[in-house]
């Protein structure tokens, strides 16, 4: 399947138009086109997947002012459901490979967190926010998000123990003050790296595997912070 992939839809008084498919799944679709769908009525679905296929479908929801359809399939056959299924994990993998390398900040101090965020920036890793372990679940469920580490600055035990059990292809990296002496026994058996503020870009670059010359000089810096105040 395409990056964008379209279907025809075909009316039962044979209208049709090319929508723009937003969202798929086996049982269902959300579509995007000029032809105006009512809710409840039946249609028919050409879609392109590795052979075409006609399936029938009900409008769920129909949102006029954007034009925007969402549709039911109705007794889609295994393998076709098959085939969807495929398509989906390709348009997911194109969608992951455009996207950059993505850190899950995990920090109850934003201030912290946003700091963090705009020096990853600067060795070129993205980064997503948030302050517990049920919002981490909820980033990394994402699957177009190219997520490559999760930094951890909170309750390091469970949360590192959930990334290694669930995500274990990610790099965990854990955060800790400068006033930390030891870091305890169950979240340093579980660590790639670890940090401690104030942290350093080429620590920084190391602890997230980023390659040294990914790594921003001094004048770098200084232009990106001038662009920053500006």
């Amino acid at each position: 399947m395409s990056k964008h992939p379209t279907a025809l839809v075909v009316r039962r008084d044979g209208q049709s138009a090319t929508f723009a498919i937003r969202d798929l799944s086996i049982e269902g679709a959300r579509l995007v086109g000029p032809l105006r769908l009512f809710e409840s009525e039946r249609v028919e679905l050409r879609l392109a997947l590795e052979a075409n296929h006609s399936l029938a479908a009900d409008v769920t929801h129909y949102d006029q002012q954007h034009q925007i359809a969402h549709v039911a399939f109705r007794g889609v056959a295994p393998d076709v459901i098959a085939q969807i299924e495929r398509s989906i994990a390709e348009l997911l993998a194109q969608v992951r490979a455009e996207s950059p390398p993505t850190a899950a900040i995990v920090h109850s101090k934003t201030d912290v967190a946003g700091a963090l965020e705009r020096d990853l920036a600067r060795i070129r890793i993205a980064a997503r926010l948030c302050t517990n372990r049920d919002e981490l679940i909820a980033l990394l469920a994402d699957r177009t998000v190219n997520y490559t580490a999760v930094v951890v600055g909170d309750n390091h035990g469970p949360i590192l123990q959930y990334v290694e059990e669930h995500h274990p292809e990610l790099r965990r990296v854990a955060l800790y003050g400068d006033q930390i002496a030891k870091i305890e026994h169950p979240a340093a058996s579980r660590v790639h790296a670890v940090l401690r503020t104030p942290w350093h870009f080429k620590g920084l670059a190391r602890a997230l595997e980023v390659p040294a010359d990914s790594v921003m000089t001094t004048y770098d810096q200084l232009v990106a912070l001038k662009l920053e105040k500006d």
